[in-house]
């Protein structure tokens, strides 16, 4: 990372909130070459930690982010990602309450192999990021949800929205990382905690997996 951090002060914007932590990095990267994942699709790029992430854990993987676009360093972000991986980053900006399901309209035969939803902190904004991802995805898809700290105020939605999610029969929970260490249950102390599930799909109506995975 210390590359586009010294990339990112060149141009004068550096993240201010909303990066990646070394721990979190450390686990996406691993979860692609575990997954062997080739699709990626994220909400919140904010200054391309994630994204570098995921694109360097594997030569053949590429990434579709989807940010609100709110933060002048995403563009320079965007810059460094595509010179480092050209060709295999794409980024749409808008809210992704509209872009995600105009992405899938448009796009209908694109199924990512790994979501990572750290958008809006918001309860509705991350339910709605977690339903409108699952309609691009499959049944071995992978769903990271990111900010699971109801001891923080910008962790309450998302936590909220994970666990709902499970109740309700939509994810199938698989761990939880506080830190960089897998734990049993939601609480503090923390700094970063994140969730790691698979969409649920009726087997007999769900995407085939094994259909190709691209555009």
């Amino acid at each position: 990372m210390v590359e586009i951090i010294d990339f990112l002060a060149s141009r004068g914007h550096l993240p201010s909130e909303g990066s990646s932590s070394p721990e979190q990095r450390d686990y996406l990267q691993r979860l692609v070459k575990q997954s062997n994942a080739r699709l990626v699709g994220e909400i919140g790029f904010n200054a391309g930690f994630s994204s570098l992430a995921f694109l360097s854990a594997n030569a053949d993987v590429r990434v579709a982010s989807f940010d609100i676009g709110c933060h002048e360093v995403v563009g320079h972000a965007k810059e460094f990602v595509d010179a480092r991986y050209p060709g295999r980053h794409e980024l749409i900006l808008g809210d992704s309450a509209h872009t995600v399901p105009m992405y899938r309209t448009q796009n209908p035969q694109t199924s990512f192999d790994i979501v990572f939803i750290d958008g809006g902190h918001k309860y509705a904004e991350a339910r709605d990021d977690i339903l409108h991802m699952k309609a691009l995805s499959h049944a071995g898809t992978y769903v990271v949800i990111d900010d699971l700290t109801p001891w923080f105020w910008w962790g309450e939605g998302p936590t909220r929205a994970w666990t709902e999610a499970i109740s309700q029969g939509i994810i199938a929970p698989v761990e939880i990382i506080k830190d960089g260490v897998p734990v049993n249950d939601i609480e503090p102390p923390g700094q970063r905690s994140w969730g790691l599930g698979h969409y649920c799909f009726d087997r007999a109506l769900s995407t085939d997996p094994t259909r190709e995975n691209s555009k």
